[in-house]
């Protein structure tokens, strides 16, 4: 296999490689939306492309989806170049590709949320599309997980950052996993700026109007943490100490671990 990225190979290569036993496939979607002033709109889509095919290697057998790009970002509006969704068109786009996968002979299909607002629509949707199809179809979550938290909580501290600080938005993790990315050309570090470091949940809960916020009501600066101390180093060791972690929890929802 010279690669594992649908997009990248012939539909002759697809059919064979489902041929071969390659019959699970990763959905990953991101998002389009502001990154804070050093980090490109298309980080979420651009880290759930390189986190999909590092997952779907250590899953074997695993090709992967072109990853989404818009997702259900209406609080990153406020700033310039976000593009987001509504929660039903992002279901019905993972109806689509579940239904065009399936037809082409993929029997295991992993929604793979790489941005937070995408979460529960996704969550939400799988189970729909598993009954329809008759065919596996999950969504675990990676993103801030007890276990994911608790393998990145060594490095963190060893950067004098608390959890809060590390940022689940633009902040140190995110800074990292980009520049040890094939995007790294892409991160302006001489604009990176503390943001918000509070806890972002309870932040998050207080600002919400009718289960709607905006981020500018948290971070004038669109950033949830601190990314000033990220390294190209630091986003290797975090991709070395995570990513079998999401392989166990893809694993797991698969009914393979």
């Amino acid at each position: 296999m010279k690669t594992l990225l649908m997009e990248e190979m012939t539909s002759r290569e697809i059919k064979q490689a489902i041929a071969d036993g390659y019959t699970t496939v990763i959905v990953a979607a991101g998002s389009i939306e502001q990154h804070g002033p050093h980090l490109p709109i298309g980080t979420d889509y651009m880290l759930g492309t390189t986190g999909a095919l590092e997952i779907a290697e250590g899953l074997g057998h695993t090709l992967v989806a072109p990853t989404i790009r818009p997702g259900c970002s209406d609080h990153h509006m406020p700033f310039s170049g976000t593009i987001t969704i509504s929660t039903e068109l992002l279901k019905e786009l993972c109806r689509a590709y579940c239904r065009s996968l399936a037809k082409h002979g993929f029997t295991r299909i992993v929604l793979l949320a790489t941005h937070g607002g995408n979460i529960e629509p996704m969550a939400e949707v799988a189970p729909e599309i598993a009954a329809e199809l008759g065919c596996t179809v999950v969504s675990p979550l990676i993103l801030g997980t007890p276990e994911t938290m608790g393998c990145m909580r060594p490095l963190i501290e060893a950067h004098g950052l608390t959890e809060d600080e590390s940022g689940i938005h633009a902040g140190f993790i995110e800074t990292c996993e980009m520049l040890a990315s094939p995007f790294a050309h892409l991160v302006e570090m001489e604009h990176a700026e503390r943001g918000f470091t509070g806890n972002p949940f309870e932040a998050i809960e207080k600002v919400k109007v009718d289960g709607h916020w905006k981020m500018t009501d948290i971070s004038p600066n669109g950033i949830l943490g601190d990314p000033r101390k990220a390294s190209v180093e630091a986003g290797r060791e975090l991709s070395r100490i995570a990513t079998p972690v999401y392989v166990k929890i893809v694993a797991q929802a698969l009914g393979d671990a």
